[in-house]
């Protein structure tokens, strides 16, 4: 335990995780990286929720209920684990997960057998920027409505026509440049979890303010609802 606690053994620790994550990525790269972003998915909608008050406001509105007679029903595991939160892992284990390896997968041997020249990284980076990264933003922005309570087709796309944009000018304007730093910086190994560590960050972010603006909006429809009352 005491050796653990150390600088060195913390740095040993950390490289025997990260070693045995890379090599369960080369063993089983379609399992990792959905395991890997559906805990990611957990733990950002968790903190999106908390942060942008989201599930204060939920248990403030539990609470009233249960004061008023009718307590809001919630099967076993919903008394565990946050539907939401649960949604959002499911999300990415099934769905972001396989879709980011097979979209990687395949621009990977489209740019197998071409020389590593800059113009052929100007190209990767490209395509990752105006073909890979809309879709999965758009799938990410639709799935988030879905799970939000979203039902209507129309609706769904009207959320990702309204905030897909402004995902894509933070994404052209940042992932550029941490693609750029990652292919010279770092082995191609290690690719992988800095990417994710990014993605997380920016996913986090968005989730947060998305939760923001619709709590925004709920409480300005409420006011409306009060004054007619």
């Amino acid at each position: 335990m005491a050796a653990a606690s150390t600088p060195a053994g913390r740095q040993n620790i950390a490289v025997a995780l990260l070693t045995a994550y890379l090599t369960s990525l080369a063993r089983q790269p379609l399992v990792t990286k959905a395991c890997t972003t559906a805990t990611l998915n957990f733990l950002q909608e968790e903190i999106a929720q908390r942060s942008s008050g989201m599930r204060a406001a939920d248990n403030a509105h539990e609470k009233k209920a249960a004061a008023q007679g009718t307590p809001v029903k919630k099967s076993i595991i919903e008394r565990i684990v946050n539907k939401r939160v649960l949604q959002f892992s499911l999300y990415g284990l099934l769905v972001s997960g396989p879709l980011n390896h097979f979209l990687y997968e395949l621009l990977n041997k489209v740019f197998a057998n071409r020389p590593k020249t800059k113009l052929n990284t100007f190209l990767a980076i490209l395509a990752q920027n105006i073909v890979i990264s809309p879709i999965l933003n758009s799938v990410f922005l639709a799935a988030n409505a879905v799970i939000a309570g979203e039902r209507s087709i129309e609706n769904i796309a009207g959320v990702v026509r309204a905030r897909l944009l402004g995902m894509m000018k933070v994404s052209w304007v940042v992932f550029p440049c941490v693609q750029l730093f990652a292919a010279k910086a770092l082995p191609p190994l290690v690719w992988v979890p800095f990417f994710n560590a990014i993605a997380f960050t920016f996913g986090t972010y968005f989730n947060t303010q998305g939760k923001i603006r619709t709590l925004k909006a709920k409480r300005l429809e409420e006011d409306r609802e009060d004054k007619r009352d």
